[in-house]
């Protein structure tokens, strides 16, 4: 059913996320582990590095998959990891521990190492903040082979690598400040996009209650209609009004009218299915369209929601009933017809002592004389 209560709260994002780093750890740490275990040495730094590595992501990757690790945390402690293994080496090298420049896979590896240490700051900690930390580990880099850079600037080239450091720093450079216009721009189309979003709800979106308003149910009907029409698919109406609501406003207040407005509405939707759709018709009134429903199972439907209504009384007021008004989707129907069928039903269930259901499947909306589809325009008793 496609309505949204105040107290429908949900974590998607954080759902989503997690999934998405439980997905990337794992992976990492069963290509970490393929490569440790089909090539055996290494060499001196990696014989170290991997299995820290492995041991460090199994960790966090169970500590994610068990929810003992906020969301938040993860991904900059896994930005952490490749980081500390890319800097770790970088160190080494120039302290002389291991050889100035390694191999040209070794020195390949780190250099994309390093690069994707970058997107994936922006990733985890968004624009702003990622453009700080991109920057941070990228004056590391420069203060590490800064005097290298300098060599390779001014022609001088006596350190091996620095046509490597000097490609590497004006790359990280470079990939840096694209990175930092993309996510600007994304950020500035989901922006335009959350704004149109939200635009479109409030045009279709009955403020007070959360669903859908007059205007949506109007596309609605008439879109399903048609859907009827040509594939043969029932299609089921129920006009709901609440019985004598004018005494409620009254008595007790149009604050207190607004609860019940409300509540009647969650009430409603927890009864009904997905697929349906509940709006605020007018006033007190509301329209459950019911595609892919016949007659005698929208009268059952309709009996379900008067029951969750009328059975357990609201706070303040007490009892509320409501009467209930169902017509379904005949072959020469059109959406004014049908919804004239549905007033006239729910004008009988109100005539006849109201809290009841009335259905109405076979009589032509054409030979209905003095019913409207428009409440405003009822006789004032029979609204009641």
């Amino acid at each position: 059913m496609q309505v949204r209560l105040p107290s429908d709260v949900h974590d998607a994002n954080g759902a989503g996320l997690r999934r998405a780093y439980l997905v990337s750890i794992a992976i990492i740490w069963s290509s970490a582990a393929i490569v440790w275990v089909l090539n055996g040495t290494l060499g001196p730094f990696l014989d170290v590095a991997v299995p820290a590595l492995l041991v460090y992501l199994g960790l966090l990757l169970i500590g994610c998959w068990r929810r003992l690790i906020p969301v938040r945390v993860v991904g900059p402690l896994a930005l952490l990891a490749l980081v500390a293994v890319v800097f770790s080496r970088l160190v080494l090298w120039r302290l002389g521990i291991l050889p100035d420049v390694g191999s040209l896979g070794d020195s390949m590896s780190l250099a994309v190492q390093l690069a994707v240490s970058f997107p994936v700051a922006f990733v985890v900690f968004g624009t702003r903040r990622g453009l700080q930390v991109s920057l941070l580990i990228y004056l590391v880099f420069i203060g590490l082979y800064g005097n290298v850079i300098v060599d390779a600037l001014l022609g001088r080239g006596s350190h091996p690598g620095s046509p490597v450091a000097l490609s590497m720093a004006v790359s990280y450079a470079v990939l840096i400040t694209m990175i930092r216009l993309l996510a600007s721009r994304l950020e500035q189309l989901t922006r335009e996009r959350a704004r149109a979003d939200m635009l479109a709800e409030q045009a279709t979106t009955d403020p007070l209650t959360g669903v859908a308003n007059r205007r949506r149910l109007d596309d609605e009907l008439g879109r399903l209609v048609a859907q009827s029409r040509r594939y043969d698919q029932p299609l089921s109406l129920i006009l709901i009004d609440l019985d004598l609501f004018k005494a409620v406003n009254d008595d007790h207040g149009h604050a207190i009218g607004d609860q019940v407005l409300v509540e009647t509405v969650r009430r409603l939707a927890a009864q009904v299915r997905d697929a349906d759709l509940l709006g605020r018709w007018g006033g007190e009134e509301f329209l459950l369209l019911a595609p892919n429903t016949g007659h005698v199972a929208a009268c059952a439907l309709a009996e379900r929601c008067r029951q969750a209504i009328a059975e357990t009384p609201m706070p303040t007021v007490g009892q509320v009933t409501a009467s209930f008004g169902v017509a379904t989707h005949a072959a020469d129907d059109d959406s004014r017809s049908l919804m004239r069928r549905a007033d006239l039903a729910l004008y009988t269930a109100k005539a006849e002592g109201r809290d009841r259901v009335i259905g109405l499947p076979d009589i032509n909306a054409r030979d209905v004389t003095g019913v409207t589809s428009d409440p405003e325009r009822l006789p004032e008793e029979g609204r009641r």
